[in-house]
């Protein structure tokens, strides 16, 4: 039957589970297929996703017989999303369809990221995988200029070991990867049945293009290889070669030095070729060549090198006696920040050169004091998810700003992040200075230039490198353990005046705050400082009037207009109504600037407590908890025991688990727990009373093996960093998770 005139309203293309998810569906056309691809499916389940550049409200699956069938939004529509047609997740089923191709052949921590995902076309996708991330598939979707495409190019190089560029049907840049390499890798999805098969072509300088299933195709450290790429007559007329395959992670080697390239096989035209001390897992050290990508990085004969890729051990059977025997034919490696390891302990790097002395100020403290005090305090900062002035820092080393000129300024903040290594924060990022909003400071992009990023950035680069690295400092940044929460309720007066000190759990003190501010709010009071101090265990003699500032500052994050801020519930002892003095601080260490709405600091104040007090009465429950958890026939108590008892099972046996299991074991139907009550329990498994302080919670898994869509109000509620962009709560939930079977793996540990 031919179709009607087009709606205009149709969506083609949603997400399940969840706004947020990755998890792309296209609904058929035909009135039959949309049949079958409703088995199984209610119509609570799609969503106009963010990751669509939609608005990430549910949508209602629509059959037609006149027309063709599609997704419609649920009235009210405020709906900007720009892309709504058959090809409008492309960009999803890419990265779906790559993950599952890569995990076929073994590859490890397949992690995906999308890159503007609501563009026209879909922006672009990124997949790293292999040890430490280090290598990436990246998926051009959108079009882009021959400028935007060299930087993009130049920046992952810089930081991945092997980088495969493919090319969608709209980006209009694989005719630059032809010339440069001889061919592109094109993908493309096409419609089948109920979905959108992933297709890979290859384009020559003819323009002739090959097409062929993903599945069909592999990977190697020269890229995608296709069938019609496999089918191409071999260059080389050199008879097969022995070569033994290597474990990744179980070989390092050091004191790498490149040689010329011999013209004989086995080794290639595209690598570079090393000789190097090689020491494998429980063997002894080996003068061994290397032959890695031409394109990857030279490895530093001052540091150690994991290779963590796959590999190949080939005997030299034409080496001269005095020379190696073996080679191993490497994709990639990956450097170690430390200079020693245990796992490889024979090899030695080569030491590094003595720096030229340089030009010697006389600091307060000394230079390795006062780095070493820099970079205690900007820890405490990371913790709390917060930014220091250096007029601030400065001071907690007994110094004015005059005492240090920017030439010292520059080199202590290097000196805190040196040296630089993949994973490592680099905590130079929350430093500003005084009276600024949150950003870069000027001085920031000089400090990446010491410590190895270009000296030219544009000063967009830097404020995207500053973004990501104040975003890892806060991520991979531990709060201090309750033992120094401990510690610190024993013994008091060991604190000294003038500034919070170590024994202190900044993220907690903080959370506590909020807590006690938020029912502060509810009653529409004010407190005075030193009663909220001593409300959390604090003598006010401990903290200084830069912490004062600072913990306030973090208890609300940052200034948006319309925002509650907690902060303005706080005022000084004996004040007149009003500010406190104080707040204009905040109000600056915020980002607030005066604007028409708020002038003046006391109008931002009237604004801020008048948010503060008003109440969504329709947030307010109906029924208690406690009688939620009776109708349930139980307690909150005993079903967080058993949960509790149940994670450290898993935990010993180095398993996730999900709710259905949990739910099991305290005695209830998974059925019956909303995720709010499966978030109290969670929190109260993991409350700060916890013996340990491991997250057994980052053990709760969800359908698919997918974290449970609550961990992040996990965190915040516990204290933790929180507010984390995907990748960044998938590491902290991995790590959390590897602690936990690390405190409960080893047998000598007893849960509560």
């Amino acid at each position: 039957m031919p179709y009607a005139e087009e709606d205009t309203r149709k969506v083609q293309t949603a997400v399940i589970g969840r706004a947020e998810s990755d998890w792309p569906v296209f609904l058929p056309y035909d009135h039959d297929e949309f049949d079958r691809f409703m088995l199984g499916r209610t119509r609570e389940d799609f969503y106009c996703g963010t990751l669509l550049g939609g608005c990430g409200r549910k949508l209602s699956a629509k059959r037609y017989t006149d027309k063709k069938c599609h997704f419609a939004h649920r009235p009210p529509v405020h709906c900007r999303r720009s892309e709504t047609g058959e090809a409008s997740a492309d960009h999803l089923y890419v990265g779906q369809a790559l993950q599952r191709w890569l995990r076929r052949q073994e590859h490890q921590n397949v992690e995906v990221t999308y890159l503007d995902p609501g563009s026209v076309h879909g922006g672009a996708v990124e997949v790293r995988f292999g040890y430490g991330l280090a290598q990436v598939i990246r998926v051009q979707m959108a079009r882009l200029s021959l400028r935007e495409w060299q930087e993009a190019r130049e920046r992952l190089a810089r930081g991945h070991s092997q980088v495969h560029w493919a090319y969608g049907p709209y980006c209009g840049l694989s005719h630059n990867e032809v010339e440069a390499a001889g061919h592109a890798i094109r993908i493309s999805c096409r419609t089948e049945g109920e979905t959108r098969e992933v297709y890979v072509g290859t384009q020559y300088p003819d323009n002739s293009l090959a097409w062929s299933a993903l599945a069909e195709c592999r990977l190697t450290a020269e890229g995608i290889i296709t069938p019609r790429l496999d089918s191409e007559p071999s260059t080389s007329c050199a008879p097969a070669l022995v070569a033994f395959p290597l474990a990744p992670g179980t070989i390092a080697f050091t004191s790498a030095a490149e040689l010329p390239l011999p013209g004989a096989k086995p080794l290639g035209t595209a690598v570079r070729l090393y000789e190097a001390d090689v020491q494998p897992l429980g063997s002894a050290m080996v003068r061994v060549r290397v032959t890695l990508p031409v394109d990857h990085p030279v490895p530093s004969p001052h540091q150690l090198h994991v290779i963590y890729s796959s590999a190949h051990l080939i005997p030299l059977a034409d080496a001269a006696p005095s020379d190696p025997t073996w080679l191993i034919r490497a994709d990639g490696a990956l450097p170690l920040p430390q200079q020693a390891d245990p796992r490889w302990p024979d090899l030695r790097p080569t030491p590094l050169p003595p720096e030229p002395p340089a030009e010697r100020h006389s600091l307060p403290l000394g230079e390795d004091e006062m780095v070493r005090l820099f970079r205690s305090k900007l820890d405490q900062v990371a913790r709390v998810r917060g930014l220091i002035n250096w007029e601030t820092l400065v001071g907690h080393a007994g110094a004015a700003p005059g005492d240090i000129t920017p030439e010292e300024r520059v080199r202590l903040l290097v000196a805190v992040d040196h040296p630089r290594a993949d994973g490592k924060p680099v905590l130079s990022a929350l430093v500003k200075p005084a009276l600024t909003p949150p950003g870069p400071a000027p001085y920031f992009a000089d400090v990446l230039a010491r410590l190895g990023w270009r000296a030219d950035l544009p000063e967009a680069r830097v404020s995207e490198i500053w973004e990501q690295e104040r975003r890892t400092a806060y991520a991979l940044t531990l709060p201090l353990d309750e033992s120094a929460a401990t510690r610190q309720q024993q013994s008091p007066s060991h604190l000294p005046e003038g500034g919070v000190t170590s024994t202190i759990n900044e993220a907690r003190l903080v959370a506590g705050f909020r807590n006690h501010l938020e029912g502060l709010a509810r009653g529409h009071g004010i407190i005075k400082w030193t009663t909220l101090l001593k409300r959390q265990g604090v003598r006010p003699s401990t903290l200084s009037e830069q912490d004062r500032v600072r913990l306030l500052a973090a208890v609300d994050g940052s200034y948006a207009p319309g925002r509650r801020l907690l902060s303005a519930l706080v005022k000084k002892d004996g004040q007149n109504p009003g500010p406190a003095p104080f707040f204009g601080d905040v109000l600056a260490e915020l980002g607030w600037k005066p604007d028409a709405a708020t002038p003046t600091v006391e109008a931002a104040w009237r604004a801020a407590v008048d948010r503060a007090y008003s109440r969504d009465t329709s947030a307010v429950p109906t029924e208690t908890e406690d009688r939620r958890w009776a109708k349930l026939g139980t307690t909150k108590s005993a079903v967080v025991e058993a949960a509790r008892r149940t994670l450290v099972d898993a935990a010993r046996r180095r398993v996730c688990v999900g709710w259905h299991t949990l739910a099991a074991a305290a005695g209830v139907k998974s059925a019956d727990l909303p995720d709010k009550l499966r978030e109290a329990v969670l929190v109260a498994v993991d409350s700060p009373t916890s013996p340990h302080g491991v997250l057994l919670s980052s053990l709760v898994v969800a359908s698919e093996h997918t974290p449970v869509p609550y961990f992040d109000t996990v965190l915040k509620r516990l204290g933790r960093p929180h507010g984390l962009r995907p990748i960044e709560l998938g590491q902290v939930r991995k790590r959390e998770q590897a602690r936990a079977f690390a405190e409960y793996g080893s047998g000598t540990t007893t849960g509560s």
